[in-house]
């Protein structure tokens, strides 16, 4: 209760119809003062593992969070790099997955998920057209990945790939920076951002393969899964918003003398 206090308290300050306006003009996803009150407040640390120095909340708990974040329609890296990325790097056994765990929870690093290619239907754990290859002592990845969520605004990205000839999956991580990569980057339908990225044999040290084989499928499934909740979670909160806004409406618009609602159910 007091998490969903505070939201709703959060939401009426700060995702106003005047903020969200000038931030989408202004071509920016994230708000930067609504991203640090995500750190403060431990609501990017709420999905993660205790054990890895988060809140250890459940998916209950992130439900409740994000209705009410769904309400102003905030656009913030909760899902796309807390939910997503962070903890799907709190279940491997990657042993350098701490640092960056601890920089998503404290709002200093953000991750963005490039998973999605143009032959994806409803697979999501399948082989991929994205390559990963052994280059001398390192790992070169080729391909190209749509509609990954905040990914001009991410440090790194988790992007999943197959071994020629095995289809074997793998997760490896790659830094922005990395030489060899091209952003296409565009907003979506509710203000926030992705981009498509594209891999020209990008290479990786071989300590960022994260996870590969059936570890990496079942890493992947949980992580749809988990952001699909948070979602359509957020997606409650927009509709009951929505709902009070046209209910609110039918009270107070006059029309012949009386408030619309007297005339329509």
């Amino acid at each position: 209760e007091v998490m969903r206090d505070t939201a709703e308290r959060v939401v009426r300050e700060l995702c106003t119809l005047h903020r969200r306006r000038e931030r989408i003009g202004r071509g920016e996803g994230l708000d930067p003062e609504l991203t640090v009150q995500c750190g403060d407040l431990g609501w990017l640390a709420l999905c993660i593992p205790e054990e890895e120095g988060g809140l250890g909340g459940s998916m209950t708990d992130v439900a409740l969070l994000m209705i009410e974040l769904g309400r102003g329609m905030t656009v913030e890296p909760i899902v796309s790099s807390a939910l997503l990325c962070a903890r799907l790097l709190a279940d491997t056994r990657w042993t350098a997955r701490s640092e960056w765990i601890e920089g998503v929870m404290t709002g200093a690093r953000r991750l963005a998920f490039a998973h999605r290619e143009s032959a994806d239907r409803a697979d999501f754990a399948g082989s991929r057209l994205t390559t990963i290859r052994q280059a001398n002592d390192k790992l070169s990845i080729a391909g190209a990945k749509l509609m990954a969520w905040d990914a001009d605004s991410a440090d790194a990205f988790l992007v999943t790939a197959s071994l020629p000839r095995t289809d074997e999956l793998v997760i490896a991580l790659v830094p922005k920076a990395s030489p060899g990569q091209h952003l296409e980057s565009y907003s979506l339908i509710d203000g926030s951002r992705a981009a498509d990225v594209f891999f020209d044999q990008v290479e990786i040290e071989q300590g960022n393969l994260i996870a590969r084989g059936s570890e990496a499928a079942l890493l992947i499934e949980d992580a749809v899964s988990r952001a699909m909740v948070g979602t359509m979670a957020a997606g409650v909160g927009s509709m009951e918003a929505c709902i009070q806004l046209c209910s609110d409406y039918l009270k107070q618009r006059s029309q012949f003398g009386q408030p619309l609602g007297k005339f329509q159910a």
